[in-house]
């Protein structure tokens, strides 16, 4: 994995050393990128010499559906991360170097390097599923004009009005810790009010429901 030559001793060369079909980059308390995998050079068509040493928010550039940035200076991954809280997968829309859009599922990693306060988050990133149809991911930038683009199939079994709430939620970013807070529900519940929307919307996806939801005007 391409690194950033810096001295971080014992634990950061331990990180550098994993490998994963999932495209893998590291970042430090700093939201700076110190190691970059080929994988993620495949991924997002970025090379290591690019990326390494520049904030992770300006290299992913992450936006929800609607266009909300997730990944941004002290972001909520970072955040959790200075708190020793490690923060749920999440899905994001971010850019390849061509500026094609693609949606992709993070999940974060946290490591001490002896600092609790700026530990190290290591990135598992692979893509998520496009509809079935094959049409595009809705852009960041404009996500309902992608839509009205999009051959989306009409839904096959009416949404009740909590998953009407959840899909709602969803769309607005929050992830299933959040929304079962937000509604006063155990975690287990609303991840499945998730699952049974995706299932009835005839989804691969958060983002897929969120793109059909907004296609059939349920957003």
């Amino acid at each position: 994995m391409r690194r950033l030559p810096i001295q971080d001793g014992p634990i950061l060369d331990w990180l550098r050393d994993f490998r994963s079909a999932d495209a893998i980059f590291i970042s430090d308390g700093r939201q700076r990128v110190v190691a970059w995998s080929p994988e993620a050079e495949r991924l997002l068509g970025r090379p290591a010499a690019e990326v390494i040493g520049r904030r992770c928010y300006e290299v992913m550039a992450g936006t929800e559906l609607n266009g909300h940035p997730v990944c941004r200076r002290n972001c909520r991954v970072a955040a959790n991360a200075r708190r020793g809280r490690p923060t749920e997968a999440y899905d994001i829309v971010a850019r390849t170097a061509d500026g094609e859009p693609i949606c992709l599922t993070s999940s974060i990693i946290l490591a001490s390097n002896g600092d609790r306060a700026r530990p190290y988050m290591l990135h598992l990133v692979r893509p998520r599923s496009r509809p079935a149809d094959g049409s595009a991911i809705a852009s960041a930038s404009s996500p309902a004009r992608a839509v009205e683009r999009s051959a989306v199939p009409p839904i096959g079994q009416p949404l009740s009005r909590r998953e009407l709430e959840v899909l709602r939620l969803l769309a607005t970013g929050q992830s299933t810790v959040e929304i079962a807070e937000t509604l006063t529900i155990s975690r287990f519940t609303a991840r499945n009010h998730i699952l049974n929307l995706e299932r009835k919307l005839g989804a691969h996806s958060r983002v897929e429901a969120v793109v059909y939801g907004f296609h059939h005007r349920l957003i």
